[in-house]
């Protein structure tokens, strides 16, 4: 079975938990469903996603960062300054909903994707693991399975901060899951790691496990978009295949 791009977005989407029925969702998972909401117009108003982020204030977030970051958005109408938090994986499980909307002009993935978690994550670290996040996810919504060398091409290019870039770097050559030591380009490096030495949902979930909750679900949507809802859900992995020919967004995995 071939998956279509409508497929792999609703993978993606159903791993961010964002059509979850009956589970309240987390804050992170209500900017998510916020930006997604935003994009599907004509034009992102992004001053219309600010006001509706902050209104979500008071909601309960695994991320402190992010709670912190809308807090100061609600004070002073401005992003906090780069450096004045510890990073965190909060602005990269909101903004991978932007990956759906923006992963067909790569472009403006990555400055989309960045301008938005600089707005929840003023450390250079938190921002730019949201970007290499939605890379992946736009090299997995393609249908391509390999998506390191172009994170790491976008990371590169744009001097992102070096421990990120070492710990992508290591995902392909680590033999087993590097200690999970909470930091934020630790956990995405796990969870490439995972991503990239296993195919089936249930062995990718289960390397995931060790992860935080907000890593596990960054896990789950990028395993989503490779493998559809349905796939996600243990039924009907497809783990072989092809890339796809260029130009197509649509086809088998590699």
């Amino acid at each position: 079975m071939v998956l279509t791009v409508s497929d792999r977005i609703a993978g993606l989407t159903a791993g961010l938990g964002l059509d979850r029925p009956g589970s309240p969702p987390t804050g992170e998972q209500l900017l998510a469903g916020v930006l997604l909401d935003e994009l599907s117009g004509d034009a992102l108003d992004l001053g219309r996603v600010i006001g509706r982020w902050v209104a979500l204030a008071d909601r309960p977030f695994d991320c402190p960062v992010v709670a912190r970051s809308l807090g100061e958005l609600n004070r002073t109408g401005a992003p906090p300054a780069e450096g004045s938090f510890e990073p965190g994986l909060g602005a990269t499980l909101v903004t991978l909903a932007g990956a759906v909307r923006l992963f067909q002009t790569p472009r403006n993935l990555v400055s989309g994707v960045y301008h938005l978690a600089r707005l929840l994550d003023p450390h250079p670290i938190g921002t730019f693991t949201a970007v290499a996040a939605a890379v992946a996810a736009g090299r997995l919504l393609e249908g391509y399975r390999d998506f390191v060398p172009a994170v790491l091409d976008v990371l590169l290019a744009n001097q992102a901060p070096e421990p990120l870039i070492a710990a992508v770097r290591r995902a392909p050559v680590w033999v087993r899951s590097p200690a999970l030591a909470g930091a934020p380009e630790t956990e995405l490096g796990t969870v490439f790691w995972a991503l990239h030495h296993f195919g089936q949902a249930p062995e990718v979930l289960d390397a995931l496990a060790p992860a935080g909750p907000l890593g596990r679900t960054i896990g789950r949507a990028l395993l989503g978009a490779r493998l559809g809802p349905l796939g996600l859900a243990g039924q009907g992995d497809r783990t072989g295949g092809f890339e796809p020919t260029p130009n197509v967004v649509e086809g088998p995995d590699r």
